[in-house]
């Protein structure tokens, strides 16, 4: 078949027209499966991170430095310096009592008349508890004394009977509810004639504050008329207790004496200018020997630094049906150091 001009551009034609249809259709059809419509289900778009905002950064001032200065890191509070607690303080009641002796008011004694040292015990132990006596010394106690005082006070005594019968007339006396013994001792003292007697020390401690003191009782030889010209022994007597009184100093415990010196100035005078020890009563030894005019023969010494106050001879009729002595009773202070001294924080 010979194709002439005309038809062969007819069939071009028309082959052409083909080819654009289907390029057309295909294209259609592309794009509609790329870009599909949603479907009616809708869907929640998740929320976006949340974003701390940026520090904020110092303004740059053009022709200025920048200082960037870091935040300092923060400190923990200083604590707040503990107050220091008070010291611990003792207050108590001491006393010094001469009982006057059984024997001498039993028959042929030098007190006849007087009720029985066991009746008389009974006594004391009203006087001790009228003067709010927490410690005492005590000269001529005989063991029937000592039973009676045992029996009717609240006290514990040293050396009481622990050691020869009559050890226990110069006994210590204190308190079991508001003391407790440490240590007991005791030192031979020149008695008449110079006769040795062992005397008591005992060193106390307060069940409640916890300080603790040294307690020594004395009775010196007097002049009698069966033992004359005793002075020499009593002499002897002071130097032996002012020498303990340094000893027991030095050990930096308070320091008390009680007892029946039979001397009045010349005791106080030779305690006071030996050892660093104050009268109860008062005195001084400050330029010189100022006793003060004692009437008794009874004394209480402290060392330096306690404190008396209410200083008492009782010279009441029920003193004077019990003993032949006043019985002299002080206050008495002790101030101990701070439980908070020597620590470092």
């Amino acid at each position: 078949m010979k194709w002439t001009p005309g038809a062969l551009a007819l069939v071009t034609a028309a082959v052409f027209m083909t080819l654009v249809a289907v390029g057309v259709g295909y294209v259609a059809h592309h794009d509609s499966a790329t870009v599909s419509t949603p479907r009616s289900t809708r869907t929640t778009p998740a929320p976006a991170p949340s974003v701390s905002p940026a520090p904020e950064l110092p303004t740059m001032i053009p022709g200025n430095p920048l200082t960037l200065t870091a935040k300092p890191s923060p400190t923990k509070p200083k604590k707040k310096p503990k107050k220091p607690e008070p010291p611990p303080v003792l207050d108590f009641t001491l006393t010094t009592f001469n009982m006057l002796g059984s024997s001498h008011t039993a028959g042929g004694g030098k007190r006849p008349g007087m009720a029985s040292g066991r009746v008389r015990a009974g006594r004391a132990a009203v006087l001790l508890n009228r003067h709010g006596t927490d410690v005492a010394g005590f000269q001529e106690m005989q063991g029937d004394q000592l039973a009676a005082l045992q029996r009717q006070t609240g006290m514990d005594f040293y050396p009481g009977f622990s050691l020869r019968r009559r050890d226990s007339e110069n006994s210590i006396g204190w308190r079991r509810d508001l003391f407790v013994a440490v240590e007991r001792h005791t030192v031979n003292i020149p008695y008449f004639n110079g006769s040795a007697r062992a005397m008591p020390y005992v060193r106390l401690k307060s069940l409640d504050s916890g300080l603790e003191a040294w307690f020594a009782n004395f009775h010196n030889p007097a002049d009698t008329s069966r033992f004359h010209r005793q002075q020499r022994y009593r002499s002897r007597a002071t130097a032996v207790e002012v020498s303990l009184a340094n000893r027991l100093i030095r050990t930096g415990i308070p320091v008390f004496i009680t007892g029946d010196m039979n001397e009045r100035d010349s005791y106080f005078c030779r305690m006071t200018g030996g050892a660093p020890m104050v009268a109860a009563r008062g005195g001084t030894h400050t330029g010189g020997c100022q006793p003060g005019n004692p009437r008794a023969v009874d004394w209480i010494f402290g060392s330096q630094g306690v404190t008396f106050s209410n200083y008492q001879e009782d010279r009441s009729r029920l003193v004077d049906i019990t003993t032949d002595h006043p019985v002299v009773s002080t206050a008495v202070q002790i101030v101990g150091e701070s439980r908070d001294s020597g620590k470092s924080d």
